[in-house]
Order: C-alpha cells, then structure tokens, then sequence
C-alpha cells in the first residue's frame, strides 16, 4: 500500500528565491532611461531634417513616425518586464512585512499589546 504521508523537504533543501541586486536594478533602469534619451535625440533631428526641408518632407515624417513606433513599443516591453519583477518583489516583502508585524502584534506568551 501507498504511503498516504507527505513527507516536506526541510528549508534548507528548497532553491533561494533570487532577489534582483539593486545595483543592477538600478542600472536596468539607467538603461532604459539611456534609450529613451537616445529615442529622443533621433526624433529632434528628423525634426530638424523637416523643418530644413531638403529632404522629402513625407519620409522624413514616415520614419520619424517609425522611430517613435519603435519607441514605444521598445518602452512597453521593457518596462513590462520591470513592472513584473516589482510585483513580485512588492508581493515578497509585503509578506515578510505581515509576518514581522503578526509577531510584533502577537508575542508567545499568548497575549496581544492591543488588549492591554
């Protein structure tokens, strides 16, 4: 017969959640700044090749139009990606937040602060 137990395996055997280091989190968003930045620059100069108008003035706004395509799409994604791992992070400290505050609240002796 089948054992019906389950039998856990301790802490220690589990995989680490692995946390995002803050010094690359910081230079992900750094990045993602750098290319907005970058983004720009392209967009003021087909703004500039507009307004000399010496090349065609309906593709310099077609690939003006592109770029900022490019752009946005670009942003969507990456800050997609962010966002995700922000939520899990908030959700993992929110956790660990709530359990520090359930033992603050509830010492083991039994009794709540608030009852006093």
């Amino acid at each position: 017969m089948a054992d019906t137990k389950v039998k856990r395996s301790t802490p220690l055997a589990q995989p680490k959640r692995r946390r995002l280091d803050r010094r690359l989190k910081n230079r992900l968003y750094e990045s993602v700044y750098d290319l907005n930045r970058g983004f720009n620059l392209v967009l003021e100069v087909f703004e500039r090749l507009e307004r000399q108008a010496f090349f065609r003035r309906d593709y310099i706004r077609a690939f003006r139009n592109i770029a900022d395509e490019l752009r946005a799409k670009t942003n969507y994604e990456l800050t997609a990606t962010l966002r995700d791992r922000e939520q899990r992070e908030a959700a993992e400290f929110g956790r660990l937040c709530r359990k520090w505050e359930k033992r603050f609240r509830f010492p083991e002796s039994g009794t709540s602060k608030k009852s006093r």
